[in-house]
């Protein structure tokens, strides 16, 4: 005659419940951590930057960008409220043109056991998140974004500031409008340079 302990059992099922309530919690923090776009910028030095005080976007560049319709307005409309809030101002006649670009590609991210973050900026996890059940590995498949801000002089005919930000999740709907502009304000406050090394 078998005897089976079922409070072993229901012990054992209460742990795993709070272990994975545990791991939960753990990628909820470990998200709200990896709010940050991996941002850079480059410029040329010869260039006076106090010279330029308006500016308006590069229409063809803007054409070209590859969002839907609401996304370009939205990160447009981004670009817009932190250049003004810089004490730029927008004119028919610009001293400087802002162009826009963004490069997407498939990004795989792939999970195992006892990894429970690490998503990068967006969230945007899928359908198998790393804290579903135990053991095994998790594969994270999404579009990421690296969203590029350009300043040309259209006298000069160059190209004198270059900002961009790697690690938006274009699949993730979640805050969307909200993670535009963040990420727009996160490139643009590495100018000017000055700002960078002021900080």
């Amino acid at each position: 005659m078998v005897i089976f302990n079922t409070g072993y059992f229901k012990q054992h099922t209460h742990m795993k419940t709070i272990k994975n309530l545990l791991m939960l919690f753990t990628v909820v923090i470990a998200l709200a951590g990896c709010s940050s776009l991996r941002t850079a910028s480059d410029y040329d030095k010869n260039v006076d930057l106090n010279a330029y005080k308006t500016y308006n976007f590069y229409d063809k560049g803007i054409a070209r960008v590859r969002l839907n319709n609401l996304d370009k307005r939205r990160l447009m409309a981004a670009v817009e409220a932190q250049m003004n809030a810089k004490g730029f101002t927008k004119s028919d006649r610009p001293d400087m043109l802002v162009n826009l670009f963004v490069v997407a590609r498939e990004k795989t991210d792939v999970y195992g056991p006892g990894y429970y973050g690490g998503w990068g900026w967006g969230g945007g996890w899928g359908w198998r998140s790393p804290f579903w059940g135990g053991g095994g590995t998790y594969v994270n498949q999404y579009i990421e974004g690296t969203i590029i801000i350009d300043f040309l002089d259209p006298n000069k005919k160059i190209l004198f500031w270059h900002g961009q930000g790697s690690g938006f999740n274009l699949d993730s709907f979640t805050k969307r409008e909200e993670r535009l502009n963040t990420g727009v304000k996160e490139i643009l406050d590495q100018y000017p340079p000055n700002a960078i090394a002021a900080k």
